[in-house]
């Protein structure tokens, strides 16, 4: 029941993804439904960043400023990001819509056996790809806020007998809340702790879009270019250039060239969504991580865990954007591969032309950029990790020293 809940069809598209912007409103035939997803951002701007952008952090040194600074960078891109996803609504639709169209088209009847199968078994690795993302965000959003306020009422209770006027409590987040007294008063951190959780919850749920709806779109567009080198290796049997089978041939080639047209509509309608999200990401990655890794590096303690789990979840996301990139450009630039392989010389000169313009087109770069400065693949990844630890180490000889 579980899994036909979430995976109606072999054929469907983003089974868990599409339930989970449905349930935040970024998906549905009713357009309200967005109201649900602006209460979301509204009520984690008005508990996270509006604190943490006008009032002081609390703590005293540079750890305090450096764990304050980081979860303002990190939440202020990722509710930025996520609002420039929404207010493309129109854009990510028609992706969707070209994804289900071409899927249901490549494993008709008439379709080659291998496509239909990669469809299903690369739809069912998305699938378990998206439970597994969404277990490891609602694990850390378990120990996220929950081990803050248990190590708080330990602490707070222990001394009780003693006086607790002593007593440190820990925050989820480094900084002060209003006119709340969240360090000492401890019915004032019960009302914050409350009021946190709603918005923590949300940006968890807003977390397993990224991860069930970003990061696999762009992996889809991938399986699409990945279909048309499918097409064109199985038309390229000897079988089908037998007598009586030019038709044949000519439907499934007008279809191979349209299915391919479809793969760079699809990949420009990618970029203009994903390209200016990239580049905050992986510009204020740098900025984050190396604060991030500073706090941790020189800080012990239960607020240590809730550092790491960000880090954690920054680093998962940016590995995926990477790997994700570098996947789209491969397969695209399969095509060009697979078209070569064909036995084209076969063809009437007027096919031999339109094969020729798909090799054109598959020998520019496929990609997706970040704010066009750069492509996106796995030798970013390793940029952005070495350039962070790098200002890490600047850090860590300037404030350690």
């Amino acid at each position: 029941m579980f899994l036909q809940r979430f995976f109606r069809s072999n054929l469907d598209v983003l089974p868990v993804g599409l339930q989970t912007m449905e349930l935040i409103g970024l998906w549905g035939e009713d357009r309200r439904q967005v109201a649900k997803f602006g209460a979301i951002a509204s009520w984690m701007t008005l508990m996270i960043l509006i604190p943490k952008s006008t009032l002081e952090y609390g703590g005293e040194g540079f750890d305090s400023f450096a764990r304050g600074t980081a979860e303002l960078i990190y939440f202020g891109d990722f509710i930025s990001s996520m609002v420039i996803f929404a207010l493309q609504r129109g854009s990510y639709v028609r992706m969707i819509n070209i994804l289900q169209d071409s899927f249901r088209k490549c494993a008709g009847e008439d379709q080659p056996e291998s496509c239909r199968k990669a469809i299903v078994d690369f739809n069912w690795k998305i699938f378990r790809y998206s439970r597994i993302y969404a277990c490891f965000i609602g694990s850390c959003l378990i120990f996220y806020v929950p081990l803050p306020m248990t190590a708080t009422f330990f602490n707070y209770f222990s001394a009780a007998g003693n006086g607790t006027e002593g007593v440190e409590f820990v925050l989820p987040l480094e900084n002060k809340f209003y006119w709340l007294d969240t360090r000492r008063n401890i019915w004032h951190y019960v009302i914050y702790m409350v009021l946190l959780v709603p918005a923590v919850t949300g940006s968890a749920c807003l977390s397993t879009v990224k991860g069930t709806v970003l990061f696999t779109i762009i992996r889809y567009g991938a399986m699409i270019f990945e279909l048309v080198s499918l097409k064109i290796a199985d038309l390229g049997r000897g079988e089908n250039f037998e007598e009586g089978k030019e038709e044949y041939r000519r439907k499934q080639l007008v279809e191979i060239i349209e299915l391919h047209k479809t793969a760079l509509e699809y990949a420009k309608l990618l970029e203009n969504i994903m390209s200016f999200i990239l580049l905050s990401q992986f510009v204020n990655c740098m900025l984050i991580s190396c604060l991030m890794m500073f706090y941790i590096s020189s800080t012990y303690g239960p607020n240590v865990v809730n550092m790491v789990i960000l880090f954690a979840v920054l680093m998962v996301e940016v590995f995926a954007y990477c790997f994700s990139g570098d996947e789209l450009s491969s397969k695209a630039a399969e095509v060009a591969n697979s078209v070569a392989m064909y036995p084209w010389y076969r063809e009437p000169v007027t096919v031999q032309k339109e094969l020729k313009l798909m090799i054109q087109r598959a020998q520019s770069t496929i990609g997706i950029t970040a704010g066009n400065f750069y492509y996106v693949d796995i030798k970013r990844f390793g940029v952005v990790v070495q350039t962070s630890y790098s200002y890490y180490l600047i850090l860590k000889e300037r404030f350690n020293a």
